[in-house]
């Protein structure tokens, strides 16, 4: 079963030394400005097909996704979609989560993932889930008020009142084998990488490079896919370092001010041979990126880093 590591950005804050005494600076002694950088917001994607019109709520932002499915969050926040009153699990924000990562299980054929896919789709304003999935604003008032637990024998009783008065093509829920069936398309065309929305106008596009391994047997390939897109192929890392992140900078500072990690700390897990798709934050761009490094924040340490060149 897919499993897509397509990570997102965290910036780290400057770190403020203050000189001892008392007494009152002299006017030679003028105070360095703080420079604290903003916490970068991330634009991620619910898919089934795209859902339009889910609610969500972090701990920074909240609102509703959009025609193409996007959520804004910042790192290492958790991410709670509902409809009305109808509440997912709350899961680790990333940039695209599908009722797989809802529920934390590689099952495509989970009881719980399969009634949240069979719900959605049912609900699509023009029952096409294939262009898209739009929930009604008459469904959104429906399920005011109302829980559905998705691992009970009888889901399809506690939400048909729902399907039916929603304002949708279906009036009923589509069967599970329809539901799964066009699930599966989507987690084809996530395998394909057929999901970015970013244009590919930057001069650096196609810009590559390879990481030099420094520590923790760091290897393998970096590449802008796209404007905010960077795949990284063959990656491999032992996973022992300490609050390891990516990092992106120019000129390889990435203990400066203007250095910013790209996704969730990568320490504990181990990687061979992995694809890996960044998705940069959404105030920054590629004039802001020469290189990334696998970067331990806790002690400054670049264990491998990668020079993009055309």
């Amino acid at each position: 079963m897919l499993r897509i590591n397509l990570v997102t950005v965290f910036i780290a804050f400057c770190t403020i030394s203050c000189g001892g005494g008392g007494s009152t600076p002299s006017s030679q002694e003028i105070p360095t400005p703080v420079v604290i950088a903003e916490p970068a917001v991330f634009t991620g994607v619910f898919l089934d097909s795209a859902v339009e019109g889910l609610s969500y709520t972090t701990t920074t932002n909240s609102g509703v996704t959009n025609v193409l499915g996007e959520f804004s969050y910042q790192a290492n926040e958790e991410v709670t979609f509902s409809i009305g009153d109808i509440l997912l699990p709350a899961v680790a924000a990333k940039s695209v989560l599908t009722p797989l990562d809802v529920m934390e299980t590689d099952n495509i054929n989970h009881p719980s993932v399969v009634n949240i896919l069979r719900l959605l789709q049912s609900l699509d304003e023009d029952g096409i889930a294939d262009n898209g999935i739009k929930i009604p604003a008459a469904a959104l008032e429906l399920a005011i008020g109302l829980t559905v637990d998705f691992a009970s024998p009888d889901f399809e009783s506690q939400v048909a009142d729902l399907v039916q008065m929603s304002g949708g093509v279906h009036q009923q829920l589509i069967s599970t084998e329809d539901a799964i069936y066009h699930f599966q398309v989507t987690i084809a065309a996530l395998m394909d990488q057929i999901i970015s929305n970013c244009p590919k106008t930057h001069n650096k596009v196609g810009y590559y490079g390879f990481f030099e391994t420094i520590e923790h047997n760091v290897s393998g390939r970096a590449e802008f896919l796209d404007d905010c897109t960077i795949r990284i192929t063959d990656f491999n890392y032992d996973g022992e370092g300490p609050d390891v992140y990516f990092y992106g900078a120019k000129d390889h500072n990435y203990s400066g001010v203007n250095a910013f990690a790209i996704g969730q700390k990568i320490n504990g897990v181990v990687y061979n041979n992995t694809e890996i798709i960044l998705r940069i934050p959404d105030n920054k761009t590629l004039d802001d990126i020469t290189g990334i490094s696998v970067w331990c924040v806790d002690f400054d340490a670049n264990f491998g880093q990668v020079t993009f060149t055309p």
